[in-house]
């Protein structure tokens, strides 16, 4: 159950993005009540590291050799997979470093991908299916936030549970194994909190405030969550300023052992959300869940606020991260009854950091697209199946044409040079070529640059699919 109300500053309190201090960590040592296994008490307290270190972001300070050198990344990692593949293994899925997939021990069940970006996402590709349903990946595996399992153009989320010190986790799959092999799974992970190229902010344990002296951070490698937390009057906050403002999915990453009926608040930008967390049913045992959309007017700093109005069990949780996730501000997109298509800018998906949705009457589109990484994605509904015309409306400033840009749709791709309209805000329609679209169901389309020539891509207000005269496809019906 999940509820959204206005913000009461009396009731909540609050999470910082910014390195832990010593005020910020608990330094009671009383143990969570039902855990006894004396590893939990070997990780170095307050944010530091062994030798008693303040801990720096690994990530933060790997990207800036990278930067810097990126010639030198490879010589490390290059040297690292001699002696030892495994933590090249998890350097690379980490700092997002560029590999082949066959570099580094792959287990016996399938391969395991990371991206050459900063998306901070591993593909997984599954050819043995688990008949146990349990998915034994490599350790130490970076930190978990988010799995899913891709079944066609279904998202279908996934557990996963840890043993004590975080030296084996497994996927919990499906005990059906899928129709077609190999099933693909999407993993997100972080170490620190940050908002990653494709847009989604997420924030860590790793690096919340907390309020209180009991709960506290308790980390392993590839497992950092906010532990301890027995007394309800504690909480834990960041704050964060995103790159764009725009609409997003809430979401947070937690376990629990039992207290079903416990009462979350989370405070994000002046609106709460209070949420009835269920039980995962163990302290290892990690899921992501839902809470609702929101709506950052501003690109500027917002805190993140996580409290507890009431608990029913032992402790509140062990909470992993909070993500905010892009979100169409738009209704999902379907065929009319002509069977025209469009796709207009309120309802993309926007996976970018500075691309955005400008809601302005006068512009009504996608604008902002100065990062040539950032693009947009539709998902549409097909009733009634055939060949397509694909037409884009693009606006672009004097003197600002010439990027290269790819549509891409069931499996094609139609490229096309961006023309300079002489403003942004002054579309024209480009068709671009014909798709099949064969079957009924669910689609996507997705508009990626393929390079920027001068200070940004491009504005759009709409892409449209028109039925094409063919003998594939029937009269349009006419119009109600």
């Amino acid at each position: 159950m999940i509820f959204m109300e206005s913000l009461h500053d009396s009731e909540i309190a609050h999470w910082v993005h910014e390195p832990p201090t010593d005020g910020a960590r608990a330094t009671s040592p009383a143990a969570r009540p039902n855990r006894t296994d004396s590893a939990l008490f070997r990780t170095p307290p307050k944010g530091r590291n062994a030798a008693g270190e303040v801990a720096r972001a690994p990530q933060q300070r790997f990207m800036e050799s990278q930067d810097a050198c990126p010639t030198l990344q490879t010589r490390i990692l290059t040297s690292l997979a001699l002696g030892c593949p495994l933590l090249t293994f998890f350097l690379c899925s980490v700092f997002g470093a560029e590999h082949s997939a066959a570099a580094f021990p792959q287990p016996a069940w399938g391969k395991i991908f990371f991206a050459t970006n900063s998306t901070g996402q591993i593909d997984v590709e599954v050819r043995s299916w688990p008949v146990d349903g349990k998915l034994s990946l490599p350790t130490p595996f970076p930190n978990i936030t988010a799995a899913h399992w891709l079944d066609g153009r279904q998202r279908v989320p996934l557990k996963w549970v840890f043993n004590a010190d975080a030296t084996q986790v497994d996927l919990e799959l499906p005990t059906r194994s899928p129709a077609t092999s190999p099933a693909k799974i999407l993993l997100e992970t972080t170490e620190t909190t940050q908002q990653y190229a494709d847009g989604r902010i997420v924030f860590s344990a790793l690096d919340a405030k907390v309020h209180g002296t009991r709960a506290k951070l308790e980390s392993h490698p590839g497992n950092h969550r906010i532990g301890f937390w027995t007394d309800a009057g504690e909480s834990v906050t960041w704050e964060h300023k995103p790159t764009r403002w725009g609409k997003y999915q809430v979401e947070f990453t937690f376990s629990a052992d039992g207290g079903a009926d416990t009462e979350l608040l989370f405070a994000i930008a002046g609106q709460n959300f209070t949420v009835i967390r269920p039980a995962t049913g163990s302290w290892y045992r990690y899921q992501t869940l839902q809470i609702g959309p929101i709506y950052l007017p501003k690109a500027d700093p917002f805190p993140v606020r996580v409290s507890c109005r009431k608990m029913t069990g032992v402790a509140v949780m062990n909470l992993k991260a909070v993500t905010l996730r892009p979100a169409p501000e738009g209704e999902p997109a379907g065929q009319d009854a002509a069977g025209l298509i469009a796709l207009r800018a309120r309802d993309a998906v926007t996976h970018s950091v500075m691309m955005r949705y400008e809601p302005a009457p006068n512009k009504n589109c996608l604008g902002y697209w100065t990062n040539p990484n950032d693009w947009a994605e539709w998902e549409f509904a097909v009733t009634r199946p055939g060949l397509f015309d694909i037409e884009i409306w693009q606006g672009c400033g004097k003197g600002q044409g010439g990027s290269d840009v790819s549509v891409e749709i069931a499996d094609k791709r139609f490229a096309f040079v961006v023309q300079d309209t002489g403003h942004f805000q002054n579309f024209v329609p480009r068709r671009l070529g014909q798709v099949l679209l064969a079957q009924p169901g669910v689609y996507s389309l997705a508009v990626k640059p393929l390079g920027k020539r001068a200070a940004a891509v491009m504005d759009v207000r709409e892409l449209r699919l028109t039925p094409a005269p063919s003998a594939g496809n029937a009269p349009p019906a006419a119009r109600p």
